[in-house]
């Protein structure tokens, strides 16, 4: 097993009665906002496997085992996520105040917000042998997701698109302290970008404006009272882009018993976006008209919005042990600290408007799997695994239409082959099941997102590793 030689921007949507940034949005690969396949070799075994130490991406988890990598690598690659989600309206209501009223589902009353994503990682490992230590640099997308309704879906006023990406440059150092430990650190830059967009009840913003700001708004004279509630060609629409950078850190050690065994421990700091971007409003015509001043009154226009958004901290702990020359057994259990996300908070600095509070209340994780490696034979490697993935959501109270995840369970297997002594190829394929779940969740503006949601989520991954 050891080698001889010692790896939002937010498109946010606020309403006008009651801004809000609705929650964090869906990751299909992960029981948060994670993305979990960071090579093809680790999604072959369902992360499991990273203790192995097969190739540089094995820093991403714990830069300690950069030491258990012989020469000069390059690993590059992309995961490919297909996500298959289904939501079906149970019964989403208007607000209390308008009377509970069934929102308008469309064309039908189940929605299909998944699709087809593809995230890139790129890392690189050198030996420093002067000081008997390796230099690691890692490129990835540690969190990011990409989900899309309808625009007359019954998501509509709290979820309509949902993109958020993140770019993660990790320098790294790791130092074999004697034929036992080796540890390492880095530290990581982090780029954010997100785009959020939802659609804005052109008659329920009349009313608010009308009790709230100007009671001569004649709202029902103009085609905008609670009988034109969810009306969906009435909407108006809103959405935020904005981005940021983020700062973090990640150490790790790494214990040899024998020659044969590895115990890998690696810890990443929490990241602590500041987002800044703009509001952009999309008016209905006819609410412009009745409500006049009073929409520039209520912040209604274009604005500027920022955001702190913490990312969670996270610990994995792994082992990888030979039992034969062909086969090793490897498991993981990585905790991850999502109750550092219990709210979003969302400030608008150009208006008096108060801040927008999403209440999510995420729970911490812990993730566990257990794997397998069989070499067939010196140029061709199999690889399998299973994980169960817990999700951080509390409840279906919780559960917001932008992020409806539940508790997934991995099953997966990979295939590589060294094609020659400089390029091998890993090939890795992924079926996630989240476990059926419920929403019934109330935003800020007092919609109810009432639906049933079955999923399923594919992972295919390619790699290519280039050994100097």
């Amino acid at each position: 097993m050891r080698n001889n030689k010692m790896t939002n921007a937010t498109k946010l949507h606020h309403s006008i009665y009651i801004s809000t940034l609705l929650g964090l949005p869906l990751n299909a690969m992960a029981g948060g906002l994670g993305i979990t396949v960071q090579s093809s070799s680790v999604g072959g075994n369902a992360a499991t496997g990273h203790a192995l130490a097969e190739d540089a991406s094995a820093m991403w988890y714990n830069p300690a085992l950069l030491s258990s990598m012989n020469g000069i690598q390059i690993n590059g690659g992309i995961a490919i996520v297909n996500t298959e989600l289904n939501l079906t309206d149970t019964g989403s209501t208007t607000p209390a105040a308008f009377g509970n009223g069934q929102v308008d589902g469309g064309a039908n009353g189940m929605v299909d917000p998944g699709g087809t994503s593809v995230t890139p990682s790129l890392f690189y490992k050198r030996d420093l042998s002067a000081r008997n230590m390796a230099f690691g640099l890692g490129i990835n997308v540690p969190f990011g997701v990409a989900t899309e309704y309808d625009d007359d879906s019954f998501t509509r006023y709290e979820a309509v698109e949902s993109h958020l990406q993140t770019v993660n440059i990790n320098p790294a150092l790791s130092w074999r302290v004697n034929d036992k430990f080796d540890v390492g650190a880095g530290v990581s830059i982090q780029v954010g970008k997100a785009t959020l967009t939802k659609a804005v009840d052109s008659a329920a913003a009349c009313l608010t404006l009308q009790a709230r700001v100007n009671p001569a708004i004649d709202c029902t004279g103009n085609g905008l009272g609670v009988a034109n509630l969810s009306d969906q060609s009435l909407d108006s629409s809103v959405s935020i882009e904005a981005d940021g950078v983020g700062y973090g850190a990640n150490i790790g050690g790494v214990y040899h018993p024998n020659n044969s065994t590895t115990l890998s421990l690696g810890l990443r700091s929490a990241v602590n976006y500041d987002l800044e971007g703009e509001a952009d409003f999309d008016l209905n015509s006819t609410l412009v008209s009745t409500a006049g001043a009073a929409v520039g009154l209520a912040g209604l226009t274009d604005q500027d919005a920022e955001s702190a958004l913490k990312l969670p901290a996270s610990a994995s702990l792994a082992f990888a042990k030979n039992v034969s020359e062909k086969l090793a057994v490897h498991g993981d259990m990585t905790w991850t600290q999502w109750s550092s996300v219990p709210e979003i908070r969302i400030k608008f600095p150009d208006t008096a408007r108060t801040d927008s509070v999403t209440n999510v209340q995420w729970n911490d994780t812990t993730r566990v799997g257990l794997g397998m490696t069989y070499k067939m034979n010196p140029k061709t490697t199999l690889r399998t695994g299973v994980a169960f993935d817990p999700t951080p959501t509390p409840d279906a109270e919780h559960r917001t239409p932008r992020a409806p995840s539940s508790d997934n369970l991995w099953l997966s297997g990979g295939i590589s082959h060294q094609m020659n002594k400089q390029v091998g190829v890993d090939v890795s394929l992924s079926v996630v099941r989240p476990e059926d779940a419920t929403v019934n969740y109330t935003g800020d503006t007092g919609y109810t997102t009432r639906g049933e949601m079955d999923s399923a989520v594919y992972v295919g991954a390619v790699s290519l590793n280039y050994h100097f």
